[in-house]
């Protein structure tokens, strides 16, 4: 259902509350997600000779170092 199929008295009331403005752009990002994924490759491809449990360690590492 469209909101302006609505009657013209719900609609107004709506409106009055903020529900009728207008709907918010979609997120634009400048980072793709292709981008991620070809950038987490470049990571792993370097950490790649570590363990399973290794990389996780070093993984957990870099993101204690990230927060800062």
């Amino acid at each position: 259902m469209n909101i302006n199929d609505l009657h013209p008295e719900t609609l107004a009331k709506l409106k009055e509350q903020g529900l009728g403005k207008e709907l918010a752009k979609p997120r634009e990002y400048k980072f793709t997600k292709d981008q991620v994924r070809t950038n987490a490759h470049n990571v792993m491809a370097v950490v790649s000779k570590l363990s399973q449990t290794e990389r996780r360690r070093v993984l957990e590492h870099c993101l204690k170092i990230n927060e800062v």
